[in-house]
């Protein structure tokens, strides 16, 4: 293995230094070499070159799932976003600071669908696994107080926090 490696560097050794003879003795001809030609030949007066290893299609143009294969070397597709699942938390608060218990919590997708978290005795919420790159409605409702914005839209990027809710003084 270690011959052959040998052997290929100094074959691109001296395709790329343009050298007329890279051993002593007679002329050669090198085929499927591991030089990334594209398919096509190069030659001198002491050896020629053609095609490339391991690429067996190199100097054609294909059009896979995953990429295009072109002169020998793969170019990926421009990669998407994925909607991965972040979560998106906050407080509902009395205007004193205070946290509320047990207030509803709704997030509402733009598909219609939507889901529901209680705060704790904190007034805390959370949630969990919502898909990225999208917007929502939160809202809030408690049987004891209101609030001068009991709904907002949120667009969803990555983690979001802070996203609290203060409620009318009583």
């Amino acid at each position: 293995m270690k011959k052959i490696i040998l052997f290929t560097v100094l074959m691109l050794s001296a395709a790329i230094a343009g050298l007329g003879q890279v051993a002593a003795g007679n002329d050669f001809t090198v085929e499927k070499s591991v030089v990334a030609g594209g398919g096509r030949a190069s030659s001198s007066p002491a050896f020629s070159l053609t095609g490339t290893s391991g690429q067996n299609s190199a100097g054609n143009s294909t059009s896979p799932v995953f990429g295009t294969h072109a002169a020998g070397f793969w170019t990926p597709e421009q990669l998407q976003p994925t909607a991965a699942g972040v979560s998106v938390s906050g407080a509902i608060l009395t205007a004193g600071g205070h946290g509320i218990r047990n207030a509803r919590v709704t997030l509402t997708g733009t598909d219609g669908s939507s889901r529901t978290v209680f705060t704790g005795s904190f007034g805390l919420y959370r949630f969990l696994d919502v898909p990225a790159g999208q917007s929502y409605v939160i809202s809030v409702s408690t049987g004891r107080f209101t609030f001068e914005i009991p709904a907002m839209v949120i667009t969803v990027h990555d983690e979001l926090t802070g996203v609290d809710f203060v409620a009318n003084p009583l």
